[in-house]
């Protein structure tokens, strides 16, 4: 755990709300775990209340998921030898 860590949440007490134009604006930074942590509280506070970005969130995440599922998968052998293919003729 890391000082800043360890230390009490006072800037969380102090941290402002944000509303759904802000939460949404966050969204990708969030989900790919780029916020600050006051960000962060931030967004997980207006998820924790807002039905709508909590459901555009969870959509997000889910699509971000199968978008990383597909990158790890390597392309058919019959699709990389037709590209070669295309390649050699240029």
């Amino acid at each position: 755990m890391t000082d800043d860590e360890s230390k009490p949440d006072k800037d969380m007490k102090d941290a402002k709300e944000i509303d759904c134009l802000e939460a949404i604006g966050h969204l990708y930074a969030y989900l790919d775990g780029e916020l600050g942590r006051v960000e962060k509280f931030q967004v997980e506070q207006h998820l924790e209340h807002c039905k709508s970005c909590y459901s555009r969130a969870q959509l997000e995440g889910a699509i971000n998921q199968r978008l990383s599922d597909f990158h790890k998968d390597e392309a058919p052998d019959t699709l990389q030898d037709r590209l070669k293919n295309i390649i050699d003729k240029l």
